[in-house]
């Protein structure tokens, strides 16, 4: 039997269960469904590229459908590393409204998470009930940017992690082809998931047969499966989308890496709550204050060191990606424990008390401030009840934040008319590459990323003015003039909800 498979093979010894224990699986499962409840407090979560992916999932079903007013414009593409994720939301918009089902779907990503964990750890041969560690992280970065398909790509690479170990474990065909068709759908996932994962799945292979150069090569064989579809898809879009080809490359400052590498851990969207140190840290020395040992077989360590370079060494933006060391923060948490080999003589029962204590007051913050988002965006939705649906809207942000979150939550908000209206947005995901649903080479101006952004950029005839029914802004003060100039005289304003505005384009038929 191999080391690895030795290391499988043993079971880990559990503690006595008490009830204010981490082995409470009754209580587990009490705390993980109690941090859902944030994200049903309100129908529209402050995750700031979600309604994007909500209101490309509207417009896959309207092209689906036949729909003119989208065929002419959009065109799908299936041939994305981004399409699991999208396909999953389709099928559940297929049964629930859009809003709710991107709340299922992103509920699950959060859910999936800690449970992904333990199955890892379980399969590791590291302490499974450390998952509670991964709670609060499951309200990640990418969480609150809204990477809808990242996040449900994340629990599906620690599962590709769990069939390395049983590939490490019994090599065979089986279960070397079983390897090859998860990587090929961990592709289909998301693409920066995919590779995060597949580099920890080798560290894994690597350190279990760094003995055996023969062994090593053959076993990393079935990691090789995806690559004609990588490059083929890289290639297609290096050379057929000018973003890409212009895209900047932005690496990021080591105190910006260094403050993600604090909040990844602590499920808050930046270091700026006094909370964030104290989560982060009780997650990296939980294991060390119990008594548990840094496991000496590289198998379980090399992929939390992996993580860690990928981290520093990847750059913020490029290939007209944003933040990409950002998301891949979240591996660091799950692969760090599963590092670590359980104690011999178990002190948890002692210390039991202190994480969970932690996980809990982070999850009374958090029904807190997502609480009081649930009034903040109250205007909002009175607002967009205002616009008669089917309609096309142009919108742009005069301040885009909101003082209970760091990200731009509001920057994209207005794209829920298309994914709950039937009507169609710019500017919205269309424009972009990994996108199932894009426009059409031949499609009329609109209002692009850069209008969206800055509302001084927009100009009536450049931006297709005339194309639009409704225009949604957001801002403190009326800027219509400042905007439109003198084509301010034709729209009407429909309603002022808060910071939001709604007017209407008398030149269009009603």
């Amino acid at each position: 039997m191999t080391d690895a498979a030795h290391t499988l093979a043993t079971p880990v010894p559990v503690p006595r269960t008490q009830t204010l224990s981490l082995g409470n699986a009754r209580l587990f499962w009490v705390v993980l469904l109690l941090a859902l409840v944030p994200i049903w407090f309100s129908a529209h979560l402050p995750a700031v590229d979600l309604a994007e992916h909500a209101a490309q999932v509207s417009a896959l079903k309207q092209v689906l459908a036949g729909n003119e007013a989208f065929t002419h414009l959009f065109e799908i593409h299936w041939f994305t590393p981004y399409l699991v994720g999208y396909l999953l939301l389709y099928l559940l918009s297929l049964l629930l409204p859009i809003q709710v089902a991107t709340q299922v779907l992103v509920s699950f990503a959060v859910i999936a998470l800690p449970l992904s964990t333990g199955a890892l750890l379980r399969a590791a041969g590291a302490d499974e009930r450390w998952k509670w560690l991964t709670i609060p992280g499951s309200y990640s970065f990418a969480f609150y940017w809204g990477f809808l398909t990242f996040m449900v790509a994340v629990p599906i690479s620690l599962f590709f992690l769990v069939l390395t170990w049983w590939f490490v474990r019994q090599p065979t065909l089986r279960n070397g082809v079983l390897v090859a068709l998860a990587s090929l759908l961990l592709f289909f996932c998301h693409f920066l998931a995919f590779c995060g994962a597949s580099l920890f799945a080798l560290g894994i292979v690597a350190g279990s047969n760094y003995r055996n150069l023969k062994a090593l090569i053959v076993r990393s064989l079935p990691y090789a499966a995806p690559l004609p579809l990588v490059a083929s898809w890289a290639v297609s879009t290096a050379n057929h989308d000018g973003k890409v080809q212009a895209s900047d490359f932005v690496f990021g400052g080591v105190g910006q890496k260094f403050a993600q590498f604090l909040a990844q851990p602590a499920g808050f969207d930046y270091i700026s709550s006094w909370l964030t140190p104290i989560v982060t840290l009780t997650v990296a020395l939980f294991p060390l204050i119990g008594g548990a040992k840094l496991s000496r077989r590289p198998e379980r360590w090399l992929p939390v060191l992996l993580a860690v370079i990928v981290f520093l060494a990847l750059p913020s933006s490029n290939f007209h990606t944003g933040f990409i060391y950002e998301r891949m923060g979240i591996f660091i948490a799950p692969l760090w424990l599963m590092a670590w080999d359980p104690a011999p003589n178990r002190r948890w029962e002692k210390i039991d008390g202190l994480a969970m204590g932690v996980i809990l007051l982070w999850l009374f913050i958090n029904v807190g401030r997502y609480a009081a988002f649930a009034r903040e965006v109250e205007s909002f939705d009175r607002a967009l009840a205002a616009a008669v649906p089917g309609k096309k809207m142009g919108t742009m942000t005069n301040g885009d934040g909101s003082p209970l979150f760091v990200p731009p939550i509001y920057h994209h908000f207005p794209a829920w008319y298309q994914a709950e209206h039937g009507g169609i947005v710019d500017f919205n995901f269309g424009d972009f590459f990994p996108q199932v649903v894009r426009y059409r080479a031949d499609a009329p101006a609109r209002i692009d990323q850069a209008v969206a952004s800055d509302l001084r950029e927009f100009r009536w005839d450049r931006h297709g003015g005339d194309n639009y029914d409704y225009f949604m802004i957001r801002s403190e003060i009326d800027v219509c003039v400042a905007v439109f100039n003198e084509r301010c005289a034709q729209l009407a304003l429909v309603t002022h909800e808060g910071t939001w505005w709604l007017y209407r384009n008398t030149g269009r038929p009603q």
